[in-house]
């Protein structure tokens, strides 16, 4: 086990903090790019190496969804134990070269295995910076860096798309002079950044002492951590389970909105995606500021359960928003719904880390948060999409089905989500006390 000294100790400035800060939410950024490039060059790979589009799907779905899931609570239990730098640099410079090496893919076995090798390397990365922001700040000053990192999912989930089509338009340019296809060019100019970025964080940010250990090997084994886990099983299985359940609905609403628009409402393709893709950044941006800032405001004026109660509240609202989607015959006020359901199912993406930072030990908070992907991506991707399909297939009939099955799973999942978050304000209670303790020894 690594123990602290003083060649990696915790950065002494605001300064130093908000640098790392910097450094990680820019990794963030790259990191959608490099996941959701695919999805744009998706025709010319399909035309050039004769891929079929269920092939295509499984690059989406086993290639590199499946793999970050389940990769990630084993790769944070060695950021729990070992210092986390250089493993998130490790990472980068993983999912960079498998992106790099993806425009020289021959076929498809090729390309699913440099996929999976993008998804085991950006496995590390969430885990790891909110574990370390946690130990770069103290309890009060965490949230702002906090949620700073998280809305950059909000705002790439879209803009991941328009920088990389911009790396199209510069390889189609470059590709007569280069004996490369655009597709090929544009791998390489958006994997290249991330492997300039891993030796800049290696060299230039050192490694935080861990806040919130009593003993540094307390939690070094498996069975350790899942002695930690089960005492604590009110307070993570209720969220994990409300996570999971609220990202079933939001998994379908994704995938299954855009063909709502097209199918029932009669919006070309483009014009759905950019309207939808525009209503939901705006509205999830916005909540990614408003939700730290509420919970902040709250439990300054004692509170304790605030965190708990404004997500309970905010995702109740955010799933009714979405179900009543499936209803909606005018599309103003579907927008509306999709609008205002975003911007209170932000609340998802950026009060879980903060609550892991709040009441998880050190030596815990990444696999804490890598139990947390992996219950929001395994389940939420896993279930949602195919859940609404076949509900809608096997009950509904005509232009709106879709958006039947959509409802009908939503306000089935949603109430079971709300329920399991609000369980928990109590054990959240006691833990946040215990937490709370163990920093002031």
């Amino acid at each position: 086990m690594v123990q602290a000294s003083p060649l990696f100790a915790r950065p002494t400035t605001t300064l130093s903090a908000w640098y790392a800060v910097s450094i990680f939410v820019v990794m963030f950024g790259f990191s959608f790019i490099d996941r959701l490039i695919l999805s744009l060059l998706a025709p010319s790979i399909h035309e050039h190496l004769h891929i079929s589009d269920t092939q295509l799907g499984i690059l989406f779905g086993m290639g590199f969804g499946v793999v970050y899931a389940l990769m990630g609570l084993p790769l944070a239990h060695l950021l729990d134990k070992h210092r986390r730098v250089p493993l998130v640099a490790a990472g980068v410079a993983l999912w960079s070269l498998c992106t790099v090496a993806s425009g020289f893919a021959p076929n498809f076995l090729s390309l699913i295995f440099l996929r999976s090798g993008v998804a085991i390397g950006e496995a590390v990365l969430s885990p790891a910076v909110i574990s370390i922001i946690a130990d770069l700040f103290p309890r009060d000053k965490r949230v702002l860096p906090t949620t700073i990192y998280t809305a950059v999912g909000a705002v790439m989930y879209t803009g991941a798309l328009v920088f990389g089509g911009l790396m199209f338009q510069l390889a189609t340019g470059m590709s007569a002079s280069l004996g490369l296809e655009a597709w090929q060019i544009t791998f390489v100019l958006v994997g290249l950044p991330g492997l300039l970025l891993a030796p800049l964080l290696l060299l230039t940010v050192p490694e935080p002492v861990r806040v919130g250990d009593i003993k540094a090997e307390e939690f070094a084994t498996v069975s350790q951590a899942w002695a930690y886990f089960r005492g604590e099983r009110r307070l993570y299985g209720g969220l994990f389970l409300g996570a999971a359940a609220i990202s079933i609905c939001n998994s379908a609403k994704i995938a299954w909105v855009p063909t709502l628009l097209i199918r029932s409402h009669g919006m070309h393709p483009s014009q759905a995606g950019y309207m939808f893709g525009t209503v939901g950044l705006l509205s999830g941006f916005i909540g990614a500021i408003t939700w730290p800032s509420v919970v902040r405001f709250w439990t300054a004026r004692g509170r304790k359960d605030a965190l708990i109660t404004v997500f309970a509240i905010a995702l109740t609202i955010s799933w009714i928003c979405f179900g009543l989607v499936g209803f909606m015959r005018s599309l103003t006020f579907l927008f509306v719904a999709i609008g205002i359901g975003g911007f209170f199912s932000a609340a998802l993406a950026v009060l879980v880390p903060i609550l892991i930072q709040m009441v998880t030990p050190g030596r815990m908070r990444g696999r804490a948060m890598a139990l947390y992907l992996t219950a929001t991506g395994l389940v939420g991707l896993g279930l949602g999409p195919p859940l609404a399909a076949l509900i809608s297939d096997q009950f509904f009939k005509g232009q709106f089905a879709i958006g039947y099955g959509l409802a009908a799973l939503i306000f089935v999942t949603g109430p079971f989500a709300s329920l399991a978050i609000w369980s928990i304000r109590g054990p959240y209670r006691t833990a946040l006390d215990k937490a709370e303790v163990l920093e002031e020894l």
